[in-house]
């Protein structure tokens, strides 16, 4: 423990970029120590676009060790860079200001009830994340109240004391867009989910969803625990292009994928509205998009979508990634594309790490992600480092 404090002012001290690992907890914290108490810390944090992202208040007890100097960390400091550069979009930054005369952990809660702003606690307790407010605070307690994106009828109230608390995330990108909706989301009854999971049912509704641009949910085949959100860009009888949408409203790139590789689509549910009031929000505030990315592109449903894109991808050399029929997931470009068959070259951690190549069938790949903002930023360190 005390070399963890020790290695925490330091970082404060030098002002250093850290990841904060967790010790039961998978979730990496990159930023810089803002203040550090005698309980904990507060680190202004950075998304892995490069962009800031609020902060969070992490207990002494739940933090593993703090890196320094790593490859993950050159690369957030180019993506950091680059993001200040390229004037990322971004409402997300710390704004509350804190002092060493009383516990952080009681500012950040205060600040939260006072304000009436998401956060986001650690029960370290049971590990268990919660997003919501804080709507009573004590002496050494809180009552907090529960916001549940996936079930908006799910509002229930949770006790904590300020020693349950591992750690408490505030003023994000998402938290700030669920704060500034939650009087609407007061409002809003939950509402059925519904979804098709027959190949015939999910071509019927994804024809008729290029014509509205409804929001619907996709489950793929190869991990029907992972889900993408967006609209229908263009249909063919084998497969189907996707405008995605990220957690925060925003365009997430081009999902382009088999229809027989799709397990379900869900057509309404309560996380549907949640992103429905996100993406107004976006539209409302002209943020719809990070700088560089193209949201506009239209594709011809009578030709070929895969050999469209795998094309246009070998002759500029963009990053893609690609699900595969035996579950890999691999991120990288194209040297070469013939009718059958591409030579790829994987990627990882901004690294090339297979310059000779890998022959992959075309009818292995299920799905193929494209011209999203984490490809964008790979291919812009590949280049700079004479990689690509």
């Amino acid at each position: 423990m005390n070399s963890i404090v020790s290695d925490l002012r330091y970082a404060l001290q030098r002002k250093a970029l850290v990841n904060v690992y967790q010790v039961k907890q998978d979730i990496v914290y990159t930023g810089y120590v803002a203040i550090i108490d005698d309980q904990g810390i507060i680190l202004t944090t950075f998304d892995d676009s490069g962009i800031e992202d609020g902060a969070v208040y992490l207990t002494f007890g739940v933090i593993e060790f703090v890196e320094f100097d790593s490859s993950d960390l050159d690369s957030m400091q180019f993506r950091i860079e680059n993001a200040t550069d390229e004037h990322f979009v971004t409402y997300g930054q710390m704004v509350s200001a804190f002092d060493t005369k009383r516990p952080l952990i009681r500012q950040v809660l205060e600040n939260s009830m006072v304000d009436e702003s998401a956060v986001m606690v650690l029960d370290a307790d049971d590990q268990s994340l919660n997003e919501g407010q804080v709507v009573r605070i004590s002496g050494d307690d809180f009552d907090f109240r529960i916001f549940n994106k996936f079930d908006l009828g799910d509002r229930p109230k949770k006790h904590f004391t300020f020693d349950q608390v591992g750690l408490v995330e505030f003023e994000g990108k998402e938290l700030t867009l669920q704060t500034v909706s939650m009087a609407f989301f007061d409002t809003m009854t939950s509402v059925p989910t519904k979804r098709i999971s027959s190949l015939t049912g999910i071509t019927e509704i994804l024809h008729q969803a290029q014509e509205t641009q409804q929001l619907l949910s996709f489950n793929p085949v190869a991990d029907e625990g992972m889900f993408f959100v967006g609209t229908v860009n263009t249909i063919t009888d084998e497969n189907v292009m996707i405008n995605l949408v990220d957690m925060t409203g925003q365009f997430g790139g081009y999902w382009l994928v088999r229809l027989n590789a799709i397990a379900q689509v869900t057509t309404q549910s309560d996380y549907l509205e949640v992103m429905q009031m996100y993406i107004s929000i976006d539209q409302r505030l002209g943020v719809t998009k990070q700088p560089g990315l193209n949201d506009e592109r239209l594709f011809d449903a009578t030709t070929d979508l895969f050999q469209t894109v795998l094309a246009q991808a070998t002759k500029f050399h963009r990053v893609i990634r690609l699900q595969l029929k035996d579950d890999q997931v691999v991120v990288g470009y194209l040297s070469k594309l013939g009718d059958k068959q591409v030579i790829f070259h994987q990627v990882e951690q901004g690294t090339v790490i297979d310059p000779l190549g890998t022959l992959i069938k075309i009818s292995e790949i299920d799905e193929v992600a494209f011209d999203y903002l984490d490809a964008m930023l790979i291919e812009k360190q590949l280049r700079n480092q004479g990689e690509l």
